[in-house]
């Protein structure tokens, strides 16, 4: 027997009748293809989602820990004019009016209101669209209750469960002895 110009043993001619192979036999069949792009699809859609929550929990994580540092601003800011905590008073939509008390001479409760315009100035460079409201309390234990309020997109509950928190802002409140 000849194979190519060659001559075969007699022992190697199973190669001779090999069975035709048939022509969707060969490789991936589209189906499989497309079933192995929908299963790495739907992994990649996953993976997007997991991201997508934790830079949500970072963002949140973020804006609490601006929250806290702005309160610890307020506290300092009261502790630096003694006499003026009183005056520390905000609404929840108000907005306090700057005063220039660098070059015109202000008494207790102008410094409070020119230090709570700062204040409320840089609370809206670090959490934009916040909402502040400051009581003071003179009574035999005096005391200052800060609530901020900033919007949230990932809100399941707030922090402060207040009925004072605005609707899809997150609420975090606080109280300290000035």
């Amino acid at each position: 027997m000849y194979q190519h110009g060659r001559a075969i043993a007699s022992g190697q001619c199973g190669d001779l009748f090999m069975k035709p192979r048939l022509p969707f036999s060969k490789g991936f069949s589209i189906l499989e293809a497309l079933a192995a792009m929908m299963v790495l699809s739907l992994l990649c859609l996953s993976l997007m989602s997991f991201q997508l929550q934790s830079m949500q929990a970072q963002r949140d994580a973020l804006s609490m820990q601006q929250a806290v540092a702005m309160t610890q601003d307020l506290s300092q800011r009261m502790q630096v004019h003694a006499g003026a905590w009183p005056w520390y008073q905000l609404n929840l939509e108000d907005i306090p009016t700057p005063l220039d008390c660098q070059q015109q001479s202000c008494g207790a409760e102008q410094w409070a209101q020119s230090d709570l315009a700062d204040w409320w100035t840089e609370l809206r460079q670090r959490l934009p669209e916040a909402k502040a409201r400051i009581k003071t309390f003179s009574s035999d234990v005096p005391r200052v209750d800060l609530m901020l309020a900033w919007p949230s997109a990932t809100l399941t509950e707030n922090i402060d469960p207040s009925p004072d928190c605005p609707v899809s802002y997150r609420c975090w409140s606080v109280s300290w002895r000035p």
